[in-house]
């Protein structure tokens, strides 16, 4: 084995360099980063060939003094942080004073700044480090960083790039990430002297709507909540508007774009009954901490972050979510349109042209044979056809005719659904119909069992469940929630007594669980009208409470494209 030696300068700074700058995409980001830290009002990205051949990023921000621009691209050399001290009460985006030398090391770097202090610029470029021109130079307050030739010396790292369409593509979301954070800054991305993106300076809220588009926007509702110094805000999708992958999800943690587990964890936890589990909402959330309580110094590229008291702001992120999305203010309105583009995502409601209609959308009961609309207005065409529109499918599935197709639904997981929001319901104060036993059932139960029954004894009444301690480690029984099938002389309560989960969530999720009707059981045509009814009054009625679909959607296109048909009429 060769002998350990230190690493000359010039290799340990392009080692360094790899850590922090991979692709374009990161030139970018540390150069946005730094135009921020500035002060700008006005930030604007030019591209060439996807940022592989060239760079530019102008800002209009406080500019940098001649004297220290030939700090600039020197390793560790910032006017960020002056001490080891600051390290830890950091509050801009950068900090290390290692990212121009970074970009230095592996490109043809050029910086042209003039500080607010002064009335010439200067102008200075470096080729891998090392200094090739510097010169006055004429400019506004502000400064432009050029960045060429990437990974040109570097072979091996310039193969691995993407083309420049997939490299102007990760660039593009880049920009759109820092414009959410920074609606008060401008934000420009050219390419090629085209203009890909121009925000103008804005509100929040127009800012999230040219971003995301004005059909997310209106699914997504704004909300707030604060405890102490630690204050989250943002926007969360509605559980009808969700997305195969994360991509629209957006973390901001002092004002800086994170990828974080912890946080990412908390919303999927407060989603958890409400959507798929693999599916993910769109949020663009903003959480302000105290600097002390955050370490930022964990990752090269400064993307991920370490929180001090990681169990409690779990539990803050958590609540606050699950708080704005149970007040969200929903309107009954809202909740019959949810469903019927949920069930007819390719069909505008009648009069909005594909377009949301500037007065009421009319909205026909979906499952009535002689539809009367529920908002006022012109009346429609019928959802459904005269005859019987309902069917059961291997005594587990329910088939529902519906004008355009047909919809499948889970009898399991749509009355799961109906259980539970009924449950919640009834913990709100709403009466709950008893059914009194003719003979009252006693209960041996085991000591967690008994244990968990104990600390439910304020909730049962509520749901439903009239009984009492009798004797030790035994419970006697004398009314049960009407309505309940599964009822099996005790056995019901008892598993749901021993299912696994000690807060009160997770006992609803049980008890509807193990209290909706089964696969298996046989259904009239009115129990499944009746089931369909009461899954589309739900606030949430596309999931069961632990994220399974209740129901799909055929369309009659769907069908006729599987049996490779051209036409409605049989040939």
């Amino acid at each position: 084995m060769p002998p350990i030696r230190k690493l000359a300068p010039d290799v340990s700074s392009r080692i360094a360099a790899g850590e922090v700058i991979e692709r374009p995409a990161s030139v970018c980001k540390e150069l946005i980063e730094n135009a921020i830290d500035a002060l700008a009002e006005r930030i604007t990205v030019d591209l060439s060939e996807g940022g592989r051949s060239r760079i530019v990023v102008s800002d209009d921000g406080v500019g940098i003094r001649s004297g220290d621009l030939p700090l600039a691209a020197s390793n560790f050399s910032t006017s960020k942080i002056s001490g080891i001290e600051d390290i830890s009460n950091i509050s801009t985006l950068g900090f290390r004073g290692e990212a121009l030398a970074s970009i230095g090391a592996v490109s043809r770097l050029t910086i042209l700044s003039r500080s607010v202090e002064e009335e010439v610029g200067r102008e200075i470029t470096w080729k891998e480090g090392v200094v090739v021109r510097d010169e006055p130079a004429a400019r506004s307050r502000g400064t432009d960083v050029t960045v060429g030739d990437l990974f040109s010396g570097f072979p091996a790292r310039r193969k691995f790039l993407a083309s420049p369409a997939s490299e102007q593509r990760r660039i593009s979301s880049l920009v759109q990430t820092y414009a959410l954070a920074y609606p008060a800054i401008s934000f420009i991305l050219r390419s090629e002297e085209s203009d890909l993106h121009s925000y103008p300076v804005s509100d929040l809220d127009e800012r999230v709507q040219a971003v995301l588009g004005s059909q997310v926007y209106g699914h997504l509702r704004f909300f707030e909540n604060r405890v102490g110094d630690t204050a989250l805000s943002g926007y969360i999708s509605q559980p009808d508007l969700t997305r195969g992958n994360r991509g629209l999800q957006f973390f901001f943690v002092n004002g800086r774009a994170v990828k974080d587990r912890l946080l990412s964890h908390a919303v999927n936890q407060a989603y958890h009954a409400l959507i798929p589990r693999d599916r993910y909402p769109v949020l663009v959330l903003f959480l302000e901490i105290q600097p002390g309580d955050l370490d930022v110094n964990v990752h090269p590229a400064k993307t991920e972050v370490r929180f001090r008291n990681e169990r409690e702001l779990h539990r803050f992120v958590l609540s606050s979510v699950r708080e704005a999305l149970e007040s969200s203010g929903t309107t009954f309105e809202e909740k019959v349109r949810a469903v019927y583009h949920g069930i007819f995502p390719d069909k505008p409601a009648a009069g909005s042209s594909g377009h949301e209609a500037s007065g009421g959308e009319q909205i026909g009961w979906i499952f009535k044979e002689s539809p009367e609309p529920l908002i006022e207005g012109d009346r429609q065409q019928p959802l459904v056809t005269a005859g019987n529109l309902y069917w059961q499918l291997h005594e587990s599935f329910i088939l529902i005719q519906i004008r355009g197709g047909v919809v499948i639904v889970d009898q399991h997981a749509a009355h799961e659904r109906i259980l539970f929001d009924a449950a919640k319901r009834s913990l709100q104060g709403e009466a709950v119909p008893v059914q009194p036993l003719l003979f009252p059932a006693t209960l041996e139960l085991t000591p967690e069992e008994y244990d968990r029954y104990e600390e439910l004894i304020p909730v049962l009444p509520s749901l439903g469940f009239e009984s009492e301690p009798f004797g030790p480690r035994a419970v006697i029984v004398r009314g049960i929630p009407a309505g309940v099938r599964n009822w099996e002389d005790g056995r019901l309560l008892q598993q749901i007594l021993s299912d696994e989960g000690a807060d009160l969530d997770s006992f609803l999720k049980s008890y509807a669980c193990r209290s909706a009707v089964k696969a298996g059981t046989e259904l009239t045509n009115e129990e499944m009208e009746s089931l369909a009814d009461q899954l589309f009054a739900t606030e949430f009625p596309f999931t069961c409470p632990h994220g399974r679909p209740t129901m799909l959607r055929l369309s009659t296109s769907d069908l006729e494209r599987r049996f490779q048909r051209t036409a409605r009429s049989e040939k």
